[in-house]
Protein backbone atom coordinates (compact mmCIF):
# COMPACT_ATOMS: atom_id res chain seq x y z
CA UNK A 1 0.00 0.00 0.00
CA UNK A 2 1.67 3.17 -0.69
CA UNK A 3 1.25 5.86 2.02
CA UNK A 4 0.14 8.62 0.71
CA UNK A 5 2.05 11.55 2.56
CA UNK A 6 4.99 10.60 0.24
CA UNK A 7 2.68 11.04 -3.18
CA UNK A 8 3.53 13.97 -4.85
CA UNK A 9 0.55 14.78 -7.36
CA UNK A 10 -0.49 14.77 -9.73
CA UNK A 11 -0.13 11.18 -10.31
CA UNK A 12 -2.21 8.41 -12.16
CA UNK A 13 -3.07 5.72 -9.37
CA UNK A 14 -4.52 2.13 -10.26
CA UNK A 15 -5.55 -0.06 -7.83
CA UNK A 16 -4.33 -3.61 -9.04
CA UNK A 17 -6.54 -5.52 -6.50
CA UNK A 18 -9.54 -3.86 -7.92
CA UNK A 19 -8.19 -4.49 -11.42
CA UNK A 20 -8.40 -7.66 -10.83
CA UNK A 21 -11.56 -8.03 -9.31
CA UNK A 22 -13.57 -6.43 -12.09
CA UNK A 23 -11.90 -8.47 -14.49
CA UNK A 24 -12.56 -11.77 -12.85
CA UNK A 25 -16.43 -10.03 -12.65
CA UNK A 26 -16.83 -9.29 -16.44
CA UNK A 27 -14.92 -12.66 -17.53
CA UNK A 28 -17.47 -14.65 -14.94
CA UNK A 29 -20.07 -12.51 -16.49
CA UNK A 30 -19.34 -13.44 -19.99
CA UNK A 31 -18.86 -17.03 -19.54
CA UNK A 32 -22.32 -17.07 -17.77
CA UNK A 33 -23.86 -15.73 -21.02
CA UNK A 34 -22.12 -18.12 -23.17
CA UNK A 35 -19.52 -15.18 -25.21
CA UNK A 36 -15.71 -14.97 -24.93
CA UNK A 37 -14.28 -11.77 -23.63
CA UNK A 38 -11.80 -9.98 -25.76
CA UNK A 39 -10.81 -7.29 -24.17
CA UNK A 40 -9.64 -3.85 -25.89
CA UNK A 41 -5.90 -2.51 -24.47
CA UNK A 42 -6.18 0.67 -26.41
CA UNK A 43 -7.28 2.70 -22.77
CA UNK A 44 -5.47 1.21 -20.71
CA UNK A 45 -1.77 0.07 -23.02
CA UNK A 46 -0.55 -2.08 -20.36
CA UNK A 47 1.00 -5.46 -20.40
CA UNK A 48 0.82 -5.62 -16.83
CA UNK A 49 -3.37 -4.82 -16.60
CA UNK A 50 -3.67 -6.95 -20.14
CA UNK A 51 -1.73 -9.97 -18.13
CA UNK A 52 -4.45 -9.73 -15.41
CA UNK A 53 -6.99 -9.83 -17.78
CA UNK A 54 -5.97 -13.01 -19.96
CA UNK A 55 -4.99 -14.66 -16.15
CA UNK A 56 -9.18 -14.16 -15.50
CA UNK A 57 -10.29 -15.79 -18.18
CA UNK A 58 -9.95 -13.09 -21.47
CA UNK A 59 -9.70 -15.33 -24.69
CA UNK A 60 -7.39 -13.11 -26.10
CA UNK A 61 -6.87 -9.35 -26.71
CA UNK A 62 -8.03 -6.35 -29.00
CA UNK A 63 -5.63 -3.84 -30.12
CA UNK A 64 -5.95 -0.57 -32.30
CA UNK A 65 -3.04 -0.04 -33.91
CA UNK A 66 0.55 -2.10 -34.94
CA UNK A 67 2.23 -0.91 -31.97
CA UNK A 68 0.05 -2.11 -29.55
CA UNK A 69 -0.07 -5.42 -31.56
CA UNK A 70 3.65 -5.33 -31.47
CA UNK A 71 3.69 -4.66 -27.20
CA UNK A 72 1.01 -7.50 -26.62
CA UNK A 73 2.41 -9.97 -28.85
CA UNK A 74 4.82 -10.63 -25.73
CA UNK A 75 2.04 -11.43 -23.87
CA UNK A 76 -0.72 -12.90 -26.05
CA UNK A 77 -0.89 -15.03 -29.07
CA UNK A 78 -4.36 -14.10 -29.96
CA UNK A 79 -4.49 -10.74 -30.89
CA UNK A 80 -7.66 -9.02 -33.01
CA UNK A 81 -6.55 -5.49 -34.94
CA UNK A 82 -9.63 -3.69 -35.17
CA UNK A 83 -8.34 -1.41 -37.32
CA UNK A 84 -7.41 -1.83 -41.11
CA UNK A 85 -4.03 -1.90 -41.65
CA UNK A 86 -3.47 0.36 -44.95
CA UNK A 87 0.02 1.30 -46.54
CA UNK A 88 2.59 -0.85 -47.05
CA UNK A 89 5.22 -0.25 -43.49
CA UNK A 90 2.13 -1.02 -42.11
CA UNK A 91 1.62 -4.53 -43.24
CA UNK A 92 5.20 -5.19 -43.53
CA UNK A 93 5.31 -4.23 -39.54
CA UNK A 94 1.95 -7.03 -39.10
CA UNK A 95 3.75 -9.57 -40.92
CA UNK A 96 6.42 -9.51 -38.63
CA UNK A 97 4.75 -10.53 -35.58
CA UNK A 98 5.53 -13.45 -34.11
CA UNK A 99 4.01 -16.68 -36.04
CA UNK A 100 2.65 -18.12 -32.75
CA UNK A 101 0.04 -15.27 -32.57
CA UNK A 102 -3.34 -16.18 -34.04
CA UNK A 103 -3.86 -13.11 -35.55
CA UNK A 104 -7.10 -11.35 -36.94
CA UNK A 105 -8.15 -8.11 -38.91
CA UNK A 106 -11.13 -6.03 -39.12
CA UNK A 107 -11.81 -4.63 -42.62
CA UNK A 108 -14.30 -2.42 -44.63
CA UNK A 109 -13.50 -2.61 -48.17
CA UNK A 110 -12.20 -4.56 -51.03
CA UNK A 111 -8.93 -2.37 -51.14
CA UNK A 112 -7.46 -3.15 -47.55
CA UNK A 113 -8.31 -6.99 -48.64
CA UNK A 114 -6.56 -7.27 -51.57
CA UNK A 115 -3.35 -5.39 -49.59
CA UNK A 116 -3.92 -7.61 -46.83
CA UNK A 117 -3.86 -10.59 -48.93
CA UNK A 118 -0.80 -9.80 -50.92
CA UNK A 119 1.29 -9.28 -47.73
CA UNK A 120 -0.06 -12.49 -46.77
CA UNK A 121 1.20 -14.23 -49.41
CA UNK A 122 4.67 -12.72 -49.81
CA UNK A 123 5.19 -13.57 -46.57
CA UNK A 124 3.98 -17.22 -46.59
CA UNK A 125 1.57 -16.21 -43.88
CA UNK A 126 -2.45 -17.17 -43.92
CA UNK A 127 -4.28 -14.21 -41.05
CA UNK A 128 -7.68 -14.35 -40.09
CA UNK A 129 -10.59 -11.50 -41.13
CA UNK A 130 -13.55 -10.08 -40.00
CA UNK A 131 -15.59 -8.38 -42.09
CA UNK A 132 -16.36 -4.83 -40.27
CA UNK A 133 -20.30 -3.76 -40.67
CA UNK A 134 -21.83 -0.13 -39.58
CA UNK A 135 -24.87 -1.03 -37.23
CA UNK A 136 -25.99 2.52 -36.62
CA UNK A 137 -23.02 4.74 -35.50
CA UNK A 138 -22.04 5.67 -39.19
CA UNK A 139 -18.57 5.61 -38.34
CA UNK A 140 -16.63 2.57 -40.15
CA UNK A 141 -17.96 -0.46 -41.83
CA UNK A 142 -20.16 -1.79 -44.49
CA UNK A 143 -23.42 -0.53 -44.78
CA UNK A 144 -25.56 -3.54 -45.70
CA UNK A 145 -25.56 -7.59 -45.04
CA UNK A 146 -25.08 -7.75 -48.49
CA UNK A 147 -21.88 -6.08 -48.65
CA UNK A 148 -20.66 -7.47 -45.87
CA UNK A 149 -21.40 -10.91 -47.71
CA UNK A 150 -19.73 -9.90 -51.38
CA UNK A 151 -16.61 -9.02 -49.11
CA UNK A 152 -16.64 -12.18 -47.18
CA UNK A 153 -17.36 -14.08 -49.93
CA UNK A 154 -14.24 -12.48 -52.17
CA UNK A 155 -11.66 -13.67 -49.31
CA UNK A 156 -12.15 -16.94 -50.85
CA UNK A 157 -10.64 -15.85 -54.04
CA UNK A 158 -7.51 -14.01 -53.05
CA UNK A 159 -5.50 -16.35 -50.96
CA UNK A 160 -3.47 -15.64 -47.71
CA UNK A 161 -6.18 -14.69 -45.66
CA UNK A 162 -8.77 -16.86 -44.06
CA UNK A 163 -12.83 -15.69 -43.18
CA UNK A 164 -13.10 -15.57 -39.86
CA UNK A 165 -16.38 -14.38 -38.93
CA UNK A 166 -17.78 -10.17 -38.54
CA UNK A 167 -17.21 -7.49 -36.21
CA UNK A 168 -19.04 -4.61 -35.52
CA UNK A 169 -19.42 -1.41 -32.90
CA UNK A 170 -22.37 -0.47 -31.27
CA UNK A 171 -21.32 2.89 -30.11
CA UNK A 172 -24.10 4.94 -30.93
CA UNK A 173 -26.04 3.40 -27.64
CA UNK A 174 -25.23 5.67 -25.36
CA UNK A 175 -28.53 6.62 -23.73
CA UNK A 176 -29.65 5.48 -20.31
CA UNK A 177 -30.36 1.75 -20.12
CA UNK A 178 -34.17 2.23 -20.03
CA UNK A 179 -34.01 3.98 -23.79
CA UNK A 180 -32.03 1.34 -25.33
CA UNK A 181 -34.03 -1.56 -26.19
CA UNK A 182 -35.21 0.11 -29.49
CA UNK A 183 -31.42 0.50 -30.70
CA UNK A 184 -30.34 -2.71 -29.61
CA UNK A 185 -33.42 -4.45 -31.11
CA UNK A 186 -32.13 -2.21 -34.28
CA UNK A 187 -28.56 -3.25 -34.03
CA UNK A 188 -29.70 -7.29 -33.10
CA UNK A 189 -32.23 -6.84 -36.63
CA UNK A 190 -29.22 -6.15 -38.75
CA UNK A 191 -26.94 -8.81 -36.92
CA UNK A 192 -29.50 -11.68 -38.12
CA UNK A 193 -29.68 -10.44 -41.86
CA UNK A 194 -26.11 -10.37 -42.33
CA UNK A 195 -25.30 -13.95 -40.63
CA UNK A 196 -28.58 -15.46 -42.97
CA UNK A 197 -26.98 -13.16 -46.05
CA UNK A 198 -23.74 -15.61 -45.02
CA UNK A 199 -25.41 -18.19 -44.58
CA UNK A 200 -26.97 -18.72 -47.76
CA UNK A 201 -23.62 -18.10 -49.59
CA UNK A 202 -22.28 -21.35 -47.56
CA UNK A 203 -20.31 -18.98 -45.50
CA UNK A 204 -20.35 -19.38 -41.36
CA UNK A 205 -19.11 -16.79 -39.17
CA UNK A 206 -17.04 -18.73 -36.54
CA UNK A 207 -16.91 -15.00 -34.27
CA UNK A 208 -19.49 -12.27 -34.12
CA UNK A 209 -17.71 -9.71 -32.43
CA UNK A 210 -19.17 -6.77 -31.24
CA UNK A 211 -18.83 -4.74 -28.39
CA UNK A 212 -18.76 -0.76 -26.70
CA UNK A 213 -18.14 1.27 -23.50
Amino acid sequence: MIDPSVIETPIGYVDLARVVANSERVSTYAAGHGFGWRPHIKTHKSKTIAQIQLDAGAQGLTVATLREAEVMSDVCDDLLLAYPPVGVSKLERLMRLPERVDLKVAIDSTDVLLGLAEACRASGRTVGVLVEQDVGLGRVGLQTSEEVAELAERTRDVGGVDFRGILFYPGHIRMPRDAQATHLTDVSQRVRRTLDELASIGLEPGIVSGGST
